[in-house]
């Protein structure tokens, strides 16, 4: 059982990896398209932006291809040798998550620029942070965190508190992101959240699940911000 979720989950990257020159282009061609159509309907440029983001990252480190496989090798190996015992899902997650994940972070770090050599290590947190709420949380709120409507609205011109954060999002996009920009642009993001919901979720659920979502990560990555 473990081998076929561990196979399900990398299904897509073994698939990419084993590809032709032409299989590669086609699928960057769709993924680009999808991130499009999601930003149409959603009014996010969230995937164009990681896209973007991760296509600057490939001119750091060249050779990521060939450090990726044995990255992924080391994760699925971690995965196989976790005994599940009488242990819960949350239970497995949050004994082996930094564990397992370990490889994939050092990977990204090798091809961060020095200034953001730090943020995993921040992600990292924000993770462990989010996993543990809804760990702790009702199937109906964590189904909250997926409810369409906040993306109802353009936000920059919907709400005011988004505007800032918006513009500092678009003009350091083509940036990897620095702990420094992070912790400066979490009040913004929070302002900005507050808005959205108060405005376009009025079922109580989806704003005090996102909110406690939302100050858990602050809490996990307090020590970094006041450092």
């Amino acid at each position: 059982m473990k081998r076929f979720g561990i196979l399900s989950l990398l299904l897509c990257v073994l698939a990419f990896a084993n590809a032709t020159d032409n299989d590669v282009s086609s699928a960057e061609e769709n993924l680009k398209d999808l991130a499009k159509a999601f930003h149409e309907k959603m009014n996010t440029t969230v995937l164009l932006d990681m896209i973007t983001l991760g296509e600057n990252i490939h001119k750091e480190c060249p050779d990521i291809e060939n450090k990726f496989e044995n990255t992924m090798d080391r994760i699925a190996e971690c995965v196989e040798a976790i005994d599940i015992g009488s242990d819960t899902f949350c239970s497995l997650i949050r004994k082996n998550f930094v564990k397992c994940m370990k490889p994939g972070k050092e990977l990204v770090i090798g091809c961060l620029p020095q200034e953001s050599k730090d943020v995993p290590e921040m992600v990292e947190k924000m993770m462990m942070a989010m996993i543990d709420t809804a760990c702790s949380s009702t199937v109906e709120e964590m189904l909250e965190i997926f409810n369409p409507c906040k993306f109802n609205k353009d936000y920059s011109l919907a709400y005011p508190p988004c505007k800032d954060f918006i513009t500092i999002l678009e003009e350091n996009k083509n940036k990897a992101p620095t702990k420094t920009m992070i912790c400066q642009n979490m009040p913004k993001m929070r302002m900005c959240v507050r808005a959205v919901l108060d405005d376009s979720c009025p079922n109580q659920i989806t704003k005090t699940v996102h909110k406690k979502m939302y100050e858990a990560v602050e809490k996990a990555v307090k020590e970094d911000c006041n450092a």
